[in-house]
């Protein structure tokens, strides 16, 4: 019986090979005084700890919905991570200014070898698909670029639900967004990240596929594999 399955976005079906939030603070900086002696380390330092994901027990529903808000929270762990790495706080505020429209350029992204494959696989066997991932707000602009929203019945941010994976009510606004409370068939979720995709989904009673991350035997799953273990299932079931 075919049913639904929810994916991770960053890490999962794309990757963002050259950039990170460190890495546009870096560059700008770096483009306005080619001379600094600040290097990555020193900014990631910073960005240890103060993100949205970095404490899913916590909700945000005050920024639901509301980008601006969002990312003004955001900008000021982003502008104290480069005045703690030594950066002027002239410089701090134009390069933290560049991290919104870079991130989620889809320039920027590029999808696995393997997600067509699978998302058409998966599709074609009438299963429904969901995007939930820890993203900006910008999200649906990084998907709808690469070409694959339309695979997607669903795209949920935790930027504008107001919960982070790792809770289990994002988990449940996907479904309710599928307009599946209570789905008919098994629901599937595949990702990268063991605490906030397969733990947190496992305990909600879906099936799990970890993938691009070696699992406990040593052997890492990609997409291809996922839906082949989802289809598998479902015959089997």
């Amino acid at each position: 019986m075919a049913g639904i399955v929810l994916f991770d976005f960053d890490g999962t079906l794309a990757r963002r090979p050259w950039i990170s939030f460190g890495r546009i603070l870096l560059d700008a900086i770096r483009k306005a005084q080619p001379e600094t002696v600040v290097t990555a380390s020193d900014l990631w330092a910073g960005l240890e700890d103060g993100f949205p994901w970095h404490h899913p027990d916590q909700a945000h529903p005050e920024l639901n919905g509301d980008a601006d808000a969002w990312w003004q929270r955001l900008e000021q762990v982003l502008l104290m991570a480069c005045v703690y790495a030594g950066v002027d706080a002239e410089l701090a505020r134009a390069a933290v200014a560049e991290v919104r429209p870079r991130f989620s350029d889809p320039a920027e992204w590029e999808l696995y070898p393997e997600t067509l494959d699978a998302l058409e696989a998966l599709q074609e066997e009438g299963w429904r698909l969901a995007i939930v991932s820890n993203a900006v707000p910008e999200l649906r602009r990084t998907v709808k670029g690469l070409g694959i929203a339309g695979y997607f019945d669903a795209i949920i941010a935790s930027a504008d639900v107001g919960y982070e994976k790792g809770h289990p009510e994002i988990f449940r606004i996907a479904l309710r967004a599928l307009g599946e409370p209570d789905p008919p068939g098994p629901v599937w979720m595949v990702g990268d990240n063991f605490e906030a995709d397969i733990e947190a989904a496992t305990r909600l009673g879906f099936g799990t596929v970890l993938v691009h991350s070696p699992a406990s035997n040593g052997i890492a799953h990609d997409l291809r594999d996922a839906a082949y273990i989802i289809l598998m299932a479902a015959e089997r079931a």
